[in-house]
């Protein structure tokens, strides 16, 4: 009987051409990318029906508690991103029927959407989520269990090559004055799940008897929720790693300068953990990072003294994702480009301040024990500084660049948004294209018509 109930049983499936869509670049100017795939029926006997659906939906929905008891508030919205419908049975010639009969055998229908490019990527965060589904549903006639079928669609987004900045070194690098030379260097601003970050301590110390009681490098995550206009921010370390007395005390008598270096490893959770999000921005759910530093000092009396500064990271899905990534896009497909971003900055680690304005040098001071001491980042690339003159023509009046520095490749929509140069619309003759120049010259002036050669 099981056996039988078994081979008479009907399968909906949905066959996605990718399971994941990759949009590229931020969502002002990320294209579009198509979802295209196959329903397909397989009836072992023929089947009346009355309709052949699939949807395609994506909502948003946020939700947290706030309060004990009877002063609990309860903070919730939800909202549709995208919904989209195909029916493929009944057809428009069939629509006066009631009930359709389909035979035994395979049933295929196939569907494709143009997604737009500013769909929030896909995320399951404890406060928030953003999900896409297909729903297949083969409805049959009265008091018949319909057929339904789920497939979940994941959204990923990605940046572009032209933020290529993203990928460069970042190095924190300055002099605590009569303490330390210090250096602190990650390898890129962006990290897929998964992978290690490597910090690199360079110290390098000035005051005698000094000693680095500990390094510190901390991996924090900042999520925000928003609902009616209230919101809420959960912070949480995604990972910790400290070296304790990282150097050796004892150096050798030498008159070279002590130097001392240390990597620290922070591995971020791979993607089947909730431990960590990646990097979001939308309406109602916002994730950021950054990676924080903290150097602990022992001075000769004794007292101690730390340096703390944070950078801005990114943290991506996958990096296999990327591999799209390396094709630079065609001409006719500049807009799908974003403009250059400038490089990120350290920040002093007082209070999480929020994020700032980025730029190629910074300076601040961050509170110790002992003193305060200046900080200052560097990171590799030329660029315009917002104090740097206007330059201008020998007349004074200001040059076309603006005091642009030029030594920036502009991205391929920074090179789309610039006036294109005029093009005359009439195209030499072929009789003036077989004659040089300076025998045109000699023919005007004696009022001779040339004559094509052969």
């Amino acid at each position: 009987m099981v056996s039988a109930i078994r081979h008479k049983t009907n399968e909906l499936q949905i066959d996605l051409e990718n399971e994941e869509i990759i949009l590229l670049g931020h969502s002002s100017e990320s294209a579009g990318k198509l979802l295209r795939g196959t329903v397909t029926l397989n009836l072992t006997e023929p089947m009346k029906i009355k309709s052949v659906t699939l949807s395609f939906i994506g909502k948003m929905k946020v939700s947290w508690s706030e309060g004990i008891g009877h002063h609990q508030h309860y903070h919730k919205q939800e909202k549709d991103i995208i919904e989209h419908r195909w029916q493929f049975v009944p057809i428009m010639d069939q629509a006066h029927k009631k009930a359709f009969t389909l035979g035994a055998g395979q049933h295929k229908w196939d569907f494709e959407l143009l997604l737009p490019g500013d769909l929030p990527q896909s995320l399951q965060a404890e406060g928030g989520q953003v999900t896409y589904r297909l729903k297949a549903i083969v409805e049959r006639t009265a008091f018949l269990q319909n057929i339904v079928k789920k497939q979940t669609v994941l959204i990923v987004r990605c940046m572009l090559p032209s933020e290529f900045e993203l990928i460069q070194t970042l190095e924190i690098h300055n002099t605590w004055a009569e303490k330390m030379m210090y250096d602190i260097l990650i390898p890129s601003k962006v990290y897929a799940r998964g992978q290690l970050i490597p910090i690199t301590f360079h110290i390098t110390p000035i005051a005698t008897k000094l000693r680095v009681r500990s390094l510190t490098g901390t991996l924090k995550e900042y999520c925000t929720y928003t609902a009616n206009d209230c919101s809420k921010t959960d912070t949480r370390i995604i990972k910790l790693q400290r070296a304790e007395d990282p150097f050796p005390t004892n150096q050798p008598n030498s008159s070279a300068p002590v130097s001392w270096s240390k990597v620290l490893q922070l591995d971020i959770p791979p993607m089947s953990s909730q431990l960590a999000f990646c990097d979001a921005d939308n309406e109602m759910i916002r994730i950021r990072h950054k990676l924080k530093f903290i150097i602990c000092l022992v001075n000769a009396d004794g007292h101690l003294s730390e340096l703390r500064c944070s950078v801005p990271v990114i943290i991506i899905s996958s990096i296999s994702q990327q591999t799209e990534l390396n094709t630079l896009p065609a001409y006719d497909q500049t807009w799908r480009t974003v403009l250059c971003m400038e490089s990120p900055m350290a920040t002093p680690d007082i209070e999480d301040p929020p994020d700032l304005a980025t730029t190629s040098t910074y300076t601040e001071t961050t509170t110790t024990s002992s003193s305060t001491v200046p900080i200052s980042m560097v990171t590799s690339g030329a660029m315009a500084m917002p104090d740097d003159p206007v330059a201008t023509s020998p007349t004074g009046d200001p040059l076309w660049w603006n005091g642009a520095n030029l030594s920036r490749v502009p991205s391929y929509r920074t090179a789309a948004q610039q006036e294109s140069a005029p093009f005359s619309t009439s195209l030499p003759s072929y009789d003036q294209l077989s004659v040089s120049p300076r025998h045109a010259a000699m023919f005007e002036q004696l009022s001779i018509t040339p004559r094509p050669s052969t």
